[in-house]
C-alpha cells in the first residue's frame, strides 16, 4: 500500500514538473534560454524505480512535448535506483544532489544534455517549493522571475484544458 501511494504521488509530481517547465518557458528567461538551447528532437526520461512511473519528454523546438514510452528511442536518461528515492525527491526531502551523493541513480547518454534537464528541474523546484525548503535542498538558486502563485495558476488552468 505505501509503494502504491508513493508511485502516485511521484506520478503526480512528475506530471507539474513537466507541467512547470512548459509554463516557465513563458514566464522566466532562465528557463527560455536553456530550452532554446536544445537541439531539435532531443529526447529525456526519468524513470523511479522498478516498475515505478516515468516521465518522458522530447524537445520539438518550441515546446517541451510529453511522449509515450519510446524509451528505446531516448538517450538521455536519469533512472533512480529505488521509487523511495525517488519520492524523498520530488517531495522535497532531499535535492538532487543529496541524491547523487547518495549514488541514487544512474545517468545515461550524453551528461552534459542530463545536467541541463536537472538544472530545467531545480529551477522548476524554485517555484513549486516554499522558500524554507528549497534553501535546503536546491544549490544557491536566483529568486523566482515572477510569483509562483502565478506559476501555479498557469499550471492548474493548462490541466484544466488538457494541454500537458
Amino acid at each position: 500500500m505505501k509503494r502504491r501511494l508513493q508511485a502516485v504521488l511521484i506520478a503526480a509530481a512528475l506530471r507539474l514538473v513537466h507541467a512547470a517547465l512548459v509554463e516557465l518557458q513563458r514566464l522566466d528567461p532562465e528557463v527560455a534560454e536553456e530550452l532554446r538551447r536544445l537541439p531539435v528532437g532531443l529526447s529525456y526520461a526519468i524513470h523511479t524505480g522498478h516498475r515505478g512511473p516515468s516521465l518522458i519528454v522530447r524537445w520539438d523546438g518550441k515546446k517541451l512535448l510529453r511522449v509515450s514510452d519510446t524509451s528505446h528511442l531516448v538517450k538521455n536518461t536519469l533512472r533512480f535506483k529505488a521509487l523511495a528515492i525517488a519520492f524523498r525527491l520530488f517531495t522535497g526531502q532531499i535535492g538532487l544532489a543529496h541524491a547523487y551523493a547518495q549514488h541514487a541513480f544512474t545517468l545515461s547518454g550524453d551528461i552534459a544534455d542530463v545536467m541541463r534537464l536537472a538544472r530545467l528541474v531545480n529551477r522548476a523546484e524554485v517555484y513549486l517549493f516554499p522558500f524554507i525548503v528549497t534553501r535546503r535542498i536546491l544549490p544557491e538558486q536566483p529568486g523566482p522571475a515572477v510569483s509562483p502563485l502565478r506559476v501555479y495558476a498557469r499550471i492548474f488552468y493548462g490541466f484544466f484544458k488538457s494541454a500537458y
